[in-house]
């Protein structure tokens, strides 16, 4: 089959296109072939931070496709289905092999793309904002890093549920097109403290629910936007700088900090509920998986290139 591989960590010129063996699934995995490819977030760390082990090493959280093969004990899947899937590693691949209980079946009329894109996205922004952050109609959400496929899946998920919606970026052109999934106050920032800021568009209240997918001085920040008994949930570091907190502020207000990493959420009944609550909505065009752009699999440096740009909204997407 063909990959893309690297053997040292560095830019996306580290990236090699190349033939490597066929995968076969292990028990409880399914074999998946590849029809579309969500370059995630992590993937471009992982490729610049996290030694090639295997060496050399198919990187890849994310993809959608078509079920070919299944691994003992299998009984949730059957060949031929489609599915999106998550795994550590191997999406930048024609053939995966993830373990069936990271993947979900893609409901008809949704494509495969928007498949792919949805399960980390969307799936993250979900767990993030309603299995712990707890957000309900009528309170307010602030989203840092909001042009991100989990900051444009929070827009809408917290709009689509009643929330008021403020998000933050760094081009207040892009943050403007994202009032079409549901922003209600976009506001630009940099490195200063914006809890301030925010606190003026609240009327001096401040946000119940904060998600945060910058990490760095941008966590403090957010913690000192919240109301009292008021939840942060970070899903993401993407800053270059080492970030503080005040824990006591946390205590003293009676406050909530969690760390949302999906795979650990995965195995929850209610969290495999509400993908496949998403994917439906999806599939009946109620939320978008928005796309930046779509670039072949053997392209892979030009799309890593392009999502390490910033100014995009969305996903960069790859196609075997």
């Amino acid at each position: 089959m063909k990959a893309v591989v690297y053997r040292e960590n560095g830019g996306p010129d580290v990236l090699s296109y190349e033939d490597v063996a066929d995968l076969q699934p292990a028990a409880g995995e399914i074999l998946v072939r590849v029809e579309a490819i969500s370059l995630e977030g992590g993937d471009l760390l992982r490729r610049r931070y996290v030694p090639p082990n295997p060496n050399p090493r198919i990187e890849g959280y994310a993809a959608a496709g078509e079920v070919i093969g299944l691994g003992e004990g299998v009984t949730s899947f059957q060949i031929g289905d489609k599915v999106t899937t998550f795994a550590e590693r191997g999406s930048h691949a024609e053939l995966r092999t993830p373990k069936a209980e990271h993947c979900w079946r893609v409901p008809d009329g949704l494509a495969m793309n928007a498949a792919a894109v949805a399960l980390v996205g969307l799936g993250t922004a979900g767990a993030a904002l309603f299995e712990l952050g707890q957000l309900v109609r009528g309170q307010t959400v602030l989203i840092t890093g909001a042009t991100g496929g989990v900051g444009v899946g929070a827009i809408q998920l917290a709009h689509t549920a009643g929330a008021r919606v403020i998000a933050t970026g760094s081009n207040l052109a892009s943050l403007e097109g994202l009032r079409r999934y549901g922003l209600d106050e976009p506001l630009v920032i940099d490195r200063e403290p914006f809890a301030q800021r925010v606190r003026d568009l609240t009327d001096g209240r401040g946000v119940d629910v904060f998600l945060d997918t910058v990490g760095g001085n941008a966590l403090q920040s957010g913690l000192d936007s919240l109301v009292g008994e008021g939840c942060a949930v970070m899903v993401g570091a993407i800053s270059t700088l080492k970030g503080t907190i005040a824990p006591y502020s946390l205590l003293a207000q009676g406050q909530s900090l969690f760390g949302c990493i999906l795979p650990l959420l995965m195995p929850r009944p209610s969290v495999r509920r509400m993908i496949d609550d998403i994917l439906q909505r999806l599939a009946d065009g109620e939320l978008t998986a928005v796309i930046d752009r779509e670039y072949p699999l053997s392209e892979a440096q030009a799309a890593h290139t392009r999502a390490e740009e910033r100014g995009r909204i969305g996903r960069v997407v790859m196609t075997p």
